[in-house]
């Protein structure tokens, strides 16, 4: 890439990128090249938590504002837990989208379950699994997915359906971690 001036180092790639266009759009490489950090000085970043695959469409959205339908059937989970860790709104929104239309009675669970991988909570996508889940629950808990949660986090199933059967409203909940 002509005239870069960082590189990330992602698993075993390297990607070159522009700090101002990083930093315009986003919040967190903008405090990462304007304060005195490492990454700064060095103009090398390492990412230890993202598979290569997925930095580099995070990077071509970043770039573009776009990304195609394959990579977003392939990866919008993946690309939404870094969208949220980079405060990449637009890209979670996306994701979100993208993943709302793909909801079921075999994936709402695990949909409804993301959050725990958020810092900044998907209430989009939330919200509409838990009124998939009110519209289906005998479906639902018939899934592999719910016999899995029931042995590894009975508390949290029991969150999900006080959630999804209480009369008040969603945002006044938050599931015990």
């Amino acid at each position: 890439m002509s005239f870069s001036d960082v590189i990330f180092k992602v698993g075993g790639s390297e990607f070159r990128a522009h700090k101002i266009i990083l930093a315009a759009r986003s919040e967190v490489f903008k405090a990462m090249f304007q304060h005195a950090t490492k990454e700064k000085s060095t103009n090398h970043v390492e990412i230890d938590d993202t598979e290569p695959e997925i930095f580099k469409e995070l990077l071509r959205f970043i770039y573009t504002g776009r990304l195609t339908a394959a990579t977003m059937e392939k990866m919008a989970v993946k690309l939404l837990v870094v969208a949220d860790k980079y405060l990449l709104t637009e890209l979670k929104a996306a994701c979100e989208r993208h993943l709302i239309t793909l909801m079921s009675i075999e994936n709402c669970l695990e949909l409804l379950l993301l959050e725990d991988d958020y810092h900044h909570p998907a209430y989009g996508l939330r919200e509409e699994a838990i009124n998939f889940f009110r519209l289906h629950p005998a479906e639902v808990i018939l899934t592999d997915g719910w016999k899995k949660a029931k042995k590894e986090n009975l508390a949290l199933l029991f969150d999900v359906q006080e959630v999804a059967f209480s009369s008040q409203p969603d945002n006044e909940f938050r599931f015990a971690k």
